[in-house]
């Protein structure tokens, strides 16, 4: 996503509906977690009917192997979220 110039500048980061269409999550997540700034955020959210529960937790385990932890799991209709915090 070429967003070195923002590394360690992000406070906040919206990621709806989308990320089960990249082809690596994980490198998605590597990236945003470089952009934001210690103890920044992401909310995560993904369409429930499209992205079952397996598919879910393996995008946060991608997060969480970017450092992002989740810190909360806001109700949002008909969607999967978390709110995924940078650790440290």
């Amino acid at each position: 996503m070429c967003l070195t110039d923002l590394a360690g500048q992000v406070d906040f980061a919206l990621a709806c509906y989308m990320v089960h269409e990249l082809p690596a999550g994980n490198r998605f997540f590597a990236e945003v977690a470089e952009a934001l700034k210690p103890g920044g955020c992401v909310l995560l959210a993904e369409p429930a009917g499209h992205v079952k529960p397996p598919m879910f937790e393996t995008e946060l385990q991608a997060a969480a192997q970017a450092g992002l932890e989740p810190s909360g799991r806001p109700a949002m209709g008909r969607s999967r979220a978390a709110l995924l915090r940078q650790r440290g």
